[in-house]
């Protein structure tokens, strides 16, 4: 009985040190990503001329150089909308890089752009 519960305390150690992740994170952090998505949005005119908003919120893959991939829009809005914000994630600078013990690692990430007349 000790060997089982000794086996599974280490499988339990495993699986919880798999999850010990930095995150992925954009350059200079969440106030830099609000001021580049500010500074580069570009609000589609049909969207503002039906007075549409919203908050579309984009998923993506951040791989090990910090490029990103497999961007797919989580939240919908309005495809004028949701086609800027996947230009804006597509245009970002690199991102640091989720690492697991100081080595770079894929990791999903995130962003929700606002849309707001």
């Amino acid at each position: 009985m000790k060997k089982i519960l000794m086996t599974l305390a280490a499988a339990v150690g495993v699986s919880m040190g798999a999850w010990a992740l930095t995150p992925p994170a954009f350059p200079g952090g969440e106030a830099a990503e609000k001021a580049y998505i500010a500074d580069n949005m570009k609000y589609p005119q049909m969207a503002k001329d039906n007075g549409i908003e919203g908050v579309v919120t984009v998923v993506f893959t951040v791989k090990t150089d910090g490029t990103i991939g497999n961007i797919k829009i989580k939240r919908m809005v309005d495809p004028d909308l949701e086609g800027e914000a996947i230009r804006l994630v597509k245009g970002m600078p690199k991102w640091t890089p989720a690492s697991d013990n100081g080595t770079p690692v894929e990791a999903p990430a995130e962003v929700s752009v606002t849309f707001e007349l």
